[in-house]
């Protein structure tokens, strides 16, 4: 076969079974000169999609997106892009101070304020890691959801209050500062000993 031979091309309208239509050489390169532009240009734009992409997953892991039915501001956290060189515990210490200007419930609830000496109660500070880091999932990036949010005020939040009262702290701490209660203070691994 040589440059000037033509090579049969079925046309989408004709009928498959009827004679092929010929295209010249020159022709077929016009289609692929034509299809390469257009190949081109679509590639183009899907790497301009690509790099949007890239810079808005980039944007949520230094920004992660707050739930819209979140009404108040996160606490900030050593998961967040300005704090990344602090420990789960500012995490926790900040979420403590969230929880107690937000979750207080009426004098007399056991939706009492989280007292200031969680750090001395090891079994408050584990179940406090938790109820933090739960809260977030719930609430902040991707995949928080209403039901989830829901849930954790429900039996997370709910279960939490029970035995903030009735398991970690001594009666003591919630009204006039720490007194020892259950198991005694013990280090934590993200605190240097002196």
């Amino acid at each position: 076969m040589n440059d000037d031979e033509d090579i049969p091309v079925p046309a989408p309208s004709e009928d498959p079974a009827g004679p092929p239509q010929r295209r010249t050489r020159d022709e077929l390169d016009a289609m692929v000169e034509t299809l390469w532009t257009q190949m081109q240009s679509q590639q183009a734009h899907i790497d301009r999609l690509q790099q949007r992409i890239t810079a808005l997953e980039d944007d949520q892991d230094h920004n992660p997106r707050l739930a819209r039915w979140l009404p108040f501001a996160a606490p900030p956290a050593a998961e967040d892009k300005q704090h990344r060189d602090e420990t789960p515990l500012f995490t926790i210490a900040h979420f403590v101070r969230y929880y107690n200007e937000t979750y207080v419930g009426k004098p007399g609830s056991r939706a009492v304020a989280i007292p200031d000496c969680w750090l001395n109660h090891p079994a408050l500070l584990a179940e406090l890691a938790t109820l933090t880091y739960t809260w977030r999932a719930a609430h902040i990036g991707k995949n928080a959801s209403p039901r989830d949010a829901q849930y954790w005020h429900d039996r997370w939040r709910a279960g939490f209050a029970e035995r903030l009262t009735t398991e970690w702290t001594h009666p003591h701490c919630l009204t006039d500062g720490h007194k020892p209660a259950g198991a005694p203070s013990r280090p934590d691994r993200f605190t240097n000993e002196q």
